[in-house]
């Protein structure tokens, strides 16, 4: 009577512990998720800004040459290698749309510098590609483009 009892107990306990320590599961895409943002970071790491420009979402009505400016004078450029993009989580409701949660790693001029940030991602063309805003927004453009007006007048 004791061993079925012991058995069935821990077996709850197993169960319920499984079930508290587990976090969402993640939608099916995540790997393809994962490796389209690393493509995207590799190409604006190496300044293909030209081809950068096709994987992500016009946003905010800026061009293709306000973007490329912009990150060419941007002062964070994504890191390399396993710094580039640590502790991901992707969650998503859909094929379409989804958000990459995640430690992202940057070279400034004056090191290394880390940021977590979700970022909201869309499906277009076979490619989940960011908000061009997203893009700029990670990348410091716009803190130091009114910093450089500024100093300007």
């Amino acid at each position: 009577m004791k061993r079925p009892l012991i058995l069935f107990t821990s077996l709850l306990l197993l169960y319920s512990s499984a079930t508290f320590a587990s976090s969402p599961a993640e939608p099916p895409q995540s790997a393809q998720v994962r490796k389209d943002v690393e493509a995207t970071l590799d190409l604006w790491r190496e300044g293909r800004y030209d081809e950068l420009y096709h994987r992500v979402i016009e946003s905010g009505g800026h061009t293709r040459e306000y973007f490329v400016s912009h990150l060419a004078a941007a002062p964070r450029k994504p890191s390399c290698c396993w710094e580039k993009l640590q502790e991901v989580r992707v969650t998503g409701d859909d094929e379409r749309r989804a958000t990459l949660h995640g430690k992202f790693g940057f070279d400034t001029g004056s090191g290394a510098e880390f940021m977590t940030k979700g970022v909201k991602l869309e499906k277009d063309g076979g490619i989940w590609k960011m908000k061009m805003s997203e893009v700029l927004a990670l990348s410091g453009a716009g803190k130091k483009m009114r910093g450089a007006k500024k100093s300007h007048h």
